[in-house]
């Protein structure tokens, strides 16, 4: 999904409310879904209807509650079936709306190549409350960064990275919120920052307003995870794994030097991979 604290894309839990106008679209006959995609990725849209056996299904529609910065997200649904939501409104900027369903699509193409979602275990518990419940939104987030590295290369390509620029929008959300403590969601906001924003100004504004705020553990833990992201090869779905723990330790460091994250397949999911997050002792203790 995109907005503005990443590309948030709830592949493995749809959260946001879409009030919606669906249809199903197969044929490119009139473009797909009313977008003329490019070559390559109608062949991508081909392997993630052929790999899920199912037709993607386009929603255009209002995020409930939209602050004017979502514009689309993308997942596999219960039944197996890709799904795709835009916002309406995109309808009338042409190049923007190819530029917002190609991301979504390019996340799709991930999820039926076996690169692997996360899922926060519901025996993991934080001060506020279960992990699933208040900390999935970060999870989230932060695959999402690492997803788009894997596809930035594509996008600058095709050169529709520049009609989805929303630089601005996480400087814009730290002044309204400069009276709160830094959080999780600030730290991956300013790692998207510096991995994504195109002009270096644009990410210097954002440190300011940060230093400002007293926010400097975000600042820290933001140029922590964006140096392992971008400093990692992200080819097979292993990568992703080894670098999403990598951060995540970095995000959450463990409240006991004898505890760590671990990652193990969800068995309940079939049609996607889902890595469920938990917290094992035993694993630190071996190293």
């Amino acid at each position: 999904m995109m907005n503005r604290k990443i590309f948030i894309f709830p592949i493995f839990i749809f959260i946001s409310l879409f009030l919606c106008e669906t249809r199903i679209f197969a044929q490119f006959d009139a473009g797909f879904a009313g977008v003329n995609l490019r070559p390559e990725i109608k062949t991508f849209v081909a392997e993630i209807e052929k790999k899920t056996g199912k037709k993607i299904q386009v929603n255009y529609g209002e995020f409930d509650g939209d602050d004017n910065t979502m514009l689309g997200s993308s997942f596999i649904n219960d039944s197996g079936i890709p799904v795709v939501n835009i916002r309406y409104d995109l309808k009338r900027q042409p190049k923007k709306l190819e530029a917002v369903m190609t991301h979504e699509l390019l996340h799709l193409h991930l999820r039926v190549r076996g690169f692997p979602v996360f899922l926060w275990s519901p025996g993991v518990k934080t001060a506020r409350g279960l992990a699933q419940d208040v900390e999935q939104s970060n999870v989230n987030d932060l695959l999402s960064l690492i997803e788009h590295q894997i596809f930035k290369a594509e996008m600058e390509k095709s050169g529709l990275d520049q009609f989805v620029n929303l630089a601005g929008d996480t400087a814009a959300a730290a002044r309204r919120n400069k009276v709160r403590a830094n959080s999780e969601s600030d730290s991956l906001n300013y790692a998207r920052a510096l991995l994504e924003y195109a002009k270096p100004a644009d990410i210097e504004d954002v440190r300011k307003i940060y230093a400002a705020n007293g926010w400097n553990i975000s600042l820290q833990k933001g140029r922590e995870i964006a140096g392992i992201i971008s400093g990692s090869k992200l080819q097979m779905p292993k990568d992703v794994e080894t670098v999403f723990l990598k951060c995540l330790l970095k995000l959450y460091p463990p409240p006991r030097p004898t505890s760590t994250f671990r990652l193990s397949v969800d068995p309940k999911n079939k049609f996607y991979r889902r890595m469920i997050i938990s917290i094992s002792p035993q694993a630190a203790r071996k190293r």
